[in-house]
């Protein structure tokens, strides 16, 4: 039976640890969600006027590689472009700094319900324009190894999200669901 995870189970340390271990067998994490909604976020960073870039959660960051140079897309320099994922160990360096834009794919599930306003909040904190995000709202087809606790950890309906960013915006958003 997959079950999801319960309060006081694990904290972001061990579930860090354990996308780590995950990420670093090789078949997970790749970052590449963001490519199904490239043009939706190209056409806001746009509308924003964005010339800086952190994208919160990209996994390996191969959207970001050849062939896929996603930032060249959306007309930012690489070198204006700050990847961050605390499971890799070459973008585990947090942000210290405000970005115009903020993308986090398919991130926030990932994310456990009692750290979520903490980390949205981080999101803004971060942005001086708009933040970008998107969301699952169902259980993932995993589960960590050697356990039956599902990788989506915090399963909420789509409402549930959108009303959390309402509630924490600084700066615009837009908050997309993902099947």
């Amino acid at each position: 039976m997959v079950r999801l995870l319960l309060p006081g189970d694990v904290v972001s340390d061990e579930l860090i640890g354990r996308y780590r271990d995950m990420a670093a067998m090789g078949g997970n994490f790749h970052g590449l969600s963001v490519l199904q909604h490239a043009d939706q976020i190209g056409k806001l960073l746009k509308k924003h006027g964005c010339e800086t870039l952190l994208d919160w959660g990209c996994g390996r960051g191969d959207a970001y590689s050849s062939p896929h140079k996603l930032h060249q897309t959306w007309g930012i320099k690489r070198k204006d472009v700050w990847l961050y994922d605390p499971a890799f160990e070459r973008y585990h360096e947090k942000p210290t700094r405000k970005f115009d834009g903020v993308v986090c794919s398919d991130v926030l599930e990932h994310v456990p319900e009692a750290e979520v306003i903490d980390f949205i909040t981080e999101l803004f904190k971060h942005s001086k324009k708009v933040v970008w995000a998107s969301v699952c709202c169902r259980a993932a087809r995993k589960c960590f190894p050697y356990t039956d606790i599902n990788l989506h950890v915090t399963v909420k309906p789509f409402q549930w999200w959108q009303d959390m960013f309402e509630s924490l915006s600084t700066v615009d958003f837009v908050l997309v669901e993902t099947p």
